[in-house]
Formats: structure tokens, sequence, C-alpha cells
């Protein structure tokens, strides 16, 4: 429940460069969800950022030995923590129920199931998830990289130009859309459509109306203030109010006297 964003775009130089941009609201299991001033994102390198999507307290396990190794590994060794996390877990929450171990459950699936015990089990082993989505952004070189990882798939993102993971994710990602953004844009121009998309992922439910931003490039990032966000904000409420406070130029479109009727 939350929405991450990220956005690649073209410097002053025609250097590739990363907008991001999370909110702040944090899921905590059988607790609630609480809007905090904690990061959805963790820098895990000089030039590489995870956000997460999910279970906020083992995001510090999912990227754990990321931070001295490449990007491409780095998507290996987070689906790798990912699916350390679910086996512990399938582990300790269904099979020590039963008594039983991985290699077992492995052994119960080479003959025809008979004791529903065992069906059961299987089950709930097949359905079990994080349900915890990393969107990984960063360079290899100077070519900015944008993966979304989960413990069943990991997709590179970087012909998209844009992605988005959370519940806000549909919202998100039919703005960036709608903008038409593309890799090519500028940089205040990626910085209004990802601000744009996190403001639209704000009408689902479980994402917060605080918001993070950031701009990386190849050397780092530089974290976007309170005082600009608020400038954002007042732009795009000028642009959700134009059509509103635009009388004089809706004024040609009525009366519909010449209009025929069918």
């Amino acid at each position: 429940m939350t929405i991450c964003i990220a956005a690649i775009c073209k410097g002053e130089s025609d250097e590739e460069l990363i907008v991001l941009a999370t909110d702040r609201m944090i899921s905590v299991p059988q607790v609630g969800q609480f809007e905090m001033s904690l990061n959805k994102y963790k820098k895990i390198a000089k030039n590489v950022v995870a956000m997460l999507s999910g279970e906020s307290l083992i995001f510090s396990e999912i990227v754990r030995e990321c931070g001295e190794i490449g990007f491409d590994e780095m998507k290996i060794k987070i689906q790798q923590n990912m699916l350390s996390i679910r086996d512990d877990r399938i582990q300790k929450q269904i099979l020590d129920i039963y008594k039983i171990s991985h290699n077992q459950l492995q052994e119960f699936l080479k003959v025809p199931l008979q004791n529903p015990f065992h069906t059961t089990m299987l089950e709930s082993v097949s359905k079990f998830s994080l349900k915890t989505n990393v969107l990984l952004a960063g360079f290899k070189e100077a070519t900015a990289q944008i993966a979304e990882i989960t413990e069943s798939q990991m997709v590179d993102i970087r012909d998209l130009n844009f992605g988005a993971v959370g519940s806000g994710g549909p919202q998100a990602l039919n703005t960036m859309l709608f903008q038409r953004h593309s890799r090519a844009d500028s940089l205040p121009t990626a910085i209004y459509n990802v601000y744009k998309a996190k403001r639209t992922a704000e009408t689902s439910i479980g994402v917060g109306k605080e918001t993070d931003m950031m701009v990386m490039s190849e050397s780092g990032v530089v974290n976007i203030s309170e005082a600009k966000i608020e400038n954002l904000k007042l732009i795009y409420e000028q642009e959700l109010n134009y059509g509103k406070n635009s009388a004089e130029a809706l004024k040609p479109i009525v009366p519909l006297t010449d209009e025929k009727i069918t």
C-alpha cells in the first residue's frame, strides 16, 4: 500500500538522470498504516536507490549485501534475499506446524496426494507471498536503469522510460503515459510528470499525501526540498483547476442553439 515512481530524463548536458518519488505511508502487519517521516527508499550505492512497496520491516533484509556490487548483481541479490525471507516464513508459519522441512515437502510432490493435510499444506505454500515489490533505479556507467523485482519475477523497464509500484501504481503509470513521458524529456518536465503521477496515485487506498522526491545522476543523489515540492503543488493545482476557472475561454462552447438534435 504505497507508491514508488522512477522516470528517466535528460539533463542540461544531455546526460541521463532519474527522477524518483515516494509517499511516506508505512504498513506494519497486524497494526495498520501510518504516514510517518520515514524513508520508503534506501540509497544502497552512490548512484543506486531501492524503493519498496509492501512490508517496510523487511526492507533492510531485502537489500542486505547489495552495496558493493553492480546493478545487475544487485537485482539478482535482492530477489535471492526475497526468496530467502519467503522460504523462512513458509518454514516457520506453515511447515513447522506439520513438523516437516522443505525437502520433505518436495518428496510429497513426487507421489499422488491422498492425505488432505498434504493438499491443504501445499495450497498454503503455493499461495504464500511477501506481497512486496522493489523498484530499483540506478546506473550502469552513464546509462540509467529501472527494474521491478518480486519473488517471482525480475523485469527491466528502461525501455518504458518509467516505472511505478504499489497500490497507486496503475494510476501513476496512466498519468505518465498521459503525459507522454520520454527519457528525452528535460529534467523540469520529468520532475513535474513524476509529481503529477504521485498526486494522481493518492486517489488509491493506502497512498499517503506526504511526498519525498529525488534526482539521481551517475555521480549521486540530490533530494528535492520541501519548498520546491510546495511549488510543484501550486503548479499542479493551477492545472487541475484551469478548466473550472476559465469561464471566458469556455464561452465559445455555449450556448448550443446551433447544434442539431439527433
